[in-house]
């Protein structure tokens, strides 16, 4: 093969080594600097030429080219402050339907005035007939389009409303305390504890003898504010924003502590008295006071720190509901949810099918009204004499006092499951419908958060999009590993996750460098349902780019590539559809412990020390108890997943019925890695527990294990790698900082992987994985697939093959295990593509539109960014220009496979060649096929390249107001913000894709 450049022939081969290197550097909106491209191989993602279809046309092949509703991503749809109208309705839901959304979750809410932008004016009140008139229009519509309709259950979030009184709202405990001496009869007025918005009610007065004797050295009880669930966790925020920290406890918080020492306590249970009823309705104690120091503790319950809805529209202020009390739930149900499903009418059940409740940001409680029976009742014990430890002290010793609190706090967990979301789930089945609430956090909460989603019809969570303010760390962006457990483990298809959340963008979250690799993130730690956050829904008469909540990635009709945005769509949805076949593939069921609060946090946290290649799934108590079993020496669950090891929590103590099934399922031939246990957690039946504890786990961590094995001293990986199970998934690369993540699952013989690049440089990799049989290449940006031209056989039942993903480039490999009759090969690559021209240099004509820009076209010598340019028309473009150009095509070129790569695109192109519509590139390689539309002699090319809102906003904010073409509510974008780089930056080649001459 040769090129002809100056008259002169050159054997032009390319390969991804030379592809991706800077020819010049473009500083980005956040001050990143960004690598423009030189043309070449690139990427898997496009470099499919000569795709050859599958034979047969199975269910897996018919849902990637069509993914059908219930893998076709969501919209968090915003109707902001109530402000919307039929009109902007049913546009909004017929631009869904035409891009390839499978459907919208309606949440009325406020917030648009936050983070300094201004406010929405208000439309009709969440839930008044005027309001519902606007919800029976949008099902209607939903249900003309064959949508599937969601609806968040109050206006914001915090579920609550004006409706909710003190007594039904979010509640916690409260003290004051004085010192007496008897003896002496003695009649006090005792200080009112600290109360929150004037309501108070007593619950109890304890009393107990003073002690002189106490150590002088003595620590308080560790993290108390934590454990005792009584203030706000002291953990660092991922941002200044929330108002309750995010970042959950980890289980060192709350085990770690100090040994007991002898004498240490404030006083043994025996000691405390309830004087309770010496207390008068004024506050007035009366008490004939023994003899000594006594410590008297009135103690009582106010409303919570955070007790209010928030970010809610006009007129739904009000108090959050406790969420631990089963009658406050059921009265809210009937005043509010139950008239909104009845204005459902018909759709209820069928067009509108999930209801929800956005994320816990109530931050932490520690009382409901019915806590004392309900402790008492699943502890078996009394709680009160122990309550002092709530406020400090410590009563017996200091482990009596930890065991309570955890026993206090797992009450509290149970509560929330059994009062609310378990109610919330029946009420919705009653009507037909499901659930997907936003149950486990991420915030801080006392909740066994895993348990918490199990409920749920569709687990569901968050993960936020990288922003240069807010989040910076994977560790508070990504919440998706706890909701994908849950699914997995208790038998659910969908893990949901409202997707792409931010702080500080505003229109410039870019497509295939921020938002690409965060869903992909998200998509290997588990995510096959994303619900985009978020779409307004902004009337006509707001203007372009119109009304906006101030977080999020901003989504409507109004975006400037709205038109475009159908194949970023399509690459979702293809995705979701993958990641929703067949069973998840993990070696490791991790046991995370019964206490609270409890969450599973990234995937890359990695709790069992598996390592990269292997993966994990988070169980509960509840799952280990009911749903796992052994089968032929592995765990299995209901649905089929199967597990290696059982893997436990580092501790040193356990729930004595887990320990009963870790001893059965030992026994019939499981493995499990982990500590021996000594004792058992909280003081229900104590100190017998730990005695119980203690008899079953010696033996069998002494080796008398039945059929299975235990572990104490291994981790899982080493325990793996000795019964010779290679990792699920590994790659070779001579580039030290290629990072690739997978994730894998098991569908009809298909084992199929997904395949991540988490760099922004090209990765070109060999990748082994632990499956046999025919790969298959499928590429989710173009819908093409077809067979792996070099790949081999490795023993073991492995197959290894190259890879060339470009920057956050990603692929499907779907290894058929029924053909495992085809002929490994041993070919250089899958991929190669030679250069034939390089058509970069100008003159490029670029039209842009004359209402948001300059009216006569521009000619451009070279390819630069419009925000380079001196005339301020083109410098703040925002929207679409189109680039046009005659190029010269040899007649030896027709018939071979000729693409058009056109280097680097800010954000999005679409391309027509001779009158023909190609297609539209909106991430790395920008690489498509023209085969079918070249000519010998002269062609044209026309590519229209379109930006994002952000810089014509910005220019508008030095203009005065008479002179704006924009309208919006959003102010946080001054004339000092950062343009974002922006148009066609090339190089722009004419390549040939060199096919293999293989039989398929």
């Amino acid at each position: 093969m040769y090129a002809t450049f100056g008259g002169r022939r050159s054997w032009v081969y390319l390969t991804m080594d030379s592809v991706w290197r800077s020819h010049r550097m473009v500083q980005s909106w956040s001050g990143s600097i960004s690598k423009a491209i030189v043309c070449g191989i690139v990427a898997i993602t496009t470099d499919l030429g000569s795709t050859c279809q599958a034979r047969s046309t199975d269910a897996l092949l018919e849902g990637w080219q069509d993914p059908p509703i219930e893998s076709r991503l969501r919209a968090f749809w915003w109707w902001l402050n109530g402000n919307v109208t039929k009109e902007a309705i049913t546009r909004d839901l017929e631009v869904m339907k035409e891009k390839g959304f499978g459907g919208a979750l309606i949440v009325d809410a406020g917030g648009s005035e936050q983070g300094g932008n201004r406010k929405v004016p208000p439309g009709p009140t969440f839930a008044s007939p005027q309001w519902c008139d606007l919800f029976r229009h949008a099902l209607a519509e939903a249900n003309r389009l064959g949508l599937e309709m969601g609806l968040n259950i109050m206006s914001g979030w915090n579920i609550g409303g004006p409706m909710v009184g003190p007594e039904d709202a979010v509640k916690k405990l409260t003290w004051s305390q004085v010192q007496l001496k008897g003896p002496a009869k003695v009649k006090v007025v005792m200080p009112e504890p600290p109360i929150k918005d004037g309501f108070y009610r007593d619950l109890f007065v304890l009393a107990w003898p003073i002690r002189q004797d106490l150590p002088k050295d003595r620590k308080p009880i560790k993290n108390i504010e934590v454990k005792a669930l009584r203030a706000r966790p002291s953990f660092p925020g991922p941002d200044g924003w929330f108002l309750a920290n995010s970042a959950p406890p980890t289980i060192q918080v709350l085990f770690d502590e100090e040994p007991s020492i002898p004498g240490e306590q404030d006083a043994n249970t025996n000691d405390v008295v309830d004087i309770s009823s010496g207390l008068g309705p004024d506050g007035t104690l009366t008490w004939d006071v023994p003899e000594g120091q006594w410590q008297v503790l009135r103690i009582g319950y106010t409303l919570a720190d955070i007790c209010r809805v928030s970010t809610h529209s006009d007129g739904w202020a009000g108090y959050a509901l406790d969420v631990l009390d089963r009658d406050a739930f059921e009265r809210y149900w009937q005043q509010v949810v139950q008239p909104l499903v009845q204005q459902a009418g018909p759709y209820a059940g069928t067009t509108l099918k999930y209801l929800h409740t956005d994320s816990w940001e109530i931050g932490v409680f520690n009382w409901t009204r019915t806590l004392i029976g309900e402790f008492r009742h699943r502890r078996g014990y009394d709680p009160v004499p122990y309550l002092p430890v709530i406020a400090g002290y410590i009563i017996d010793n200091r482990e009596i006092s930890n065991r309570f609190l955890f026993d206090f706090r797992k009450t509290l967990g149970e509560l929330a499951v059994d009062n609310h979301y378990a109610l919330f789930k029946q009420w919705a089945a009653r009507g037909g419908m499901q659930i997907h609430p936003e149950s486990g956090g991420p915030h801080f909460t006392p909740i066994d958060a895993q348990r918490t989603l199990g409920i749920n019809d569709i687990p569901m969570s968050e993960f936020w999009a990288r922003s240069p303010t807010h989040r910076r760390t994977e560790q508070v962006r990504f919440f998706v590993k706890q909701p994908a457990s849950a699914a997995h483990t208790y038998g659910r298809r969908f893990v949901g996750a409202e997707g792409f959340t931010t702080i500080g963008p505003h229109w410039q979250e870019t497509l295939w460098d921020n938002l690409k690799p965060s869903f992909d993130q998200a998509l290997t730690e588990g995510l096959n349902l994303l619900f985009w956050h978020a779409w307004v829904c902004s009337p006509r008469q707001f203007g372009l780019p119109g009304i906006q909540y101030f977080a999020g990635t901003h989504l409507n009709p109004n975006v400037t590539w709205s038109d475009l945005s159908k194949p970023f769509f399509d690459y979702i949805n293809r995705c979701q559809w993958m990641l929703q076949q067949g069973s998840f593939v993990a070696d490791v069921l991790y046991y995370y412990g019964d206490h609270v609060p409890n969450y599973a946090q990234l995937r890359s946290s990695d709790p069992a020390q598996l390592g990269r290649g292997y993966d994990y799934d988070v169980i509960t108590e509840e799952v280990l108890l009911d749903r796992v079993q052994v089968k032929d020496g592995l765990l299995s669950l209901p649905e089929g997943n199967r597990y290696r090891l059982l893997v436990l929590a580092p501790l040193r103590s356990i729930s004595l019925p887990v320990l009963r099934k870790v001893r059965d399922l030992v026994l019939e031939g499981a493995t499990v890695v982990g500590p021996e246990p000594m004792t058992a957690n909280g003081l229900t039946d104590y100190p017998r527990c730990d005695a119980q504890v203690r008899a079953i786990a010696a033996p069998l961590w002494s080796g008398q294990t039945g059929k299975g094995r235990i572990f104490g001293d291994r981790t899982a990986r080493q325990v793996l790698a000795a019964d010779g199970v290679p990792p699920d998934f590994a790659y070779e690369s001579n580039d030290p900082k290629a990072d690739l993540q997978y994730i894998h699952r098991r569908y009809l013989g298909k084992e199929i992987y997904f395949i991540a690049n988490r760099s922004g440089s090209t990765a070109a990799a060999r990748l082994t994985l632990r499956s046999s049989g025919r790969p298959w290449l499928w590429d989710p940006v173009t819908g093409q697939h077809r067979p792996a031209t070099s790949f081999q056989a490795l023993p073991e039942g492995r197959t290894t093959l190259p890879v060339e993903l470009p920057p956050y480039g990603s692929i499907f490999v779907v290894v058929d295990t029924n053909d495992t009759h085809s002929s490994p090969t041993t070919r250089d690559n899958n991929y190669r593509f030679v250069q034939w021209m390089d058509i970069s240099d100008g003159p490029w004509k670029v039209t842009f539109d004359p209402y948001w820009g300059r009216p006569e076209p521009v000619i451009l010598d070279r390819l630069t960014s419009w925000t380079e340019h001196p005339d301020p028309n083109i410098r703040y473009y925002s929207g679409k220009a189109t680039y046009t150009k005659q190029i010269h095509i040899a007649r030896d070129l027709i018939g071979r496979s000729i693409w058009l790569d056109l280097g680097l695109v800010r954000e999005l192109a679409l391309v027509r060649f001779n009158g023909k519509e190609i297609g539209v590139v909106w991430a790395p390689p920008f690489r498509l096929e023209i085969t079918d539309a070249i000519k010998p002699g002269e062609n044209l090319i026309e590519i229209d390249v379109v930006n994002f809102w952000a810089n014509r906003v910005i220019g508008d904010a030095g203009l005065p107001a008479s002179q704006r073409r924009t309208q919006t509510n959003i102010t946080t974008l001054t004339s000092n913000s950062p343009l974002m780089p922006s148009g066609l930056f090339g190089p722009v080649c004419i390549l040939e894709w060199l096919q293999h001459n293989e039989s398929m």
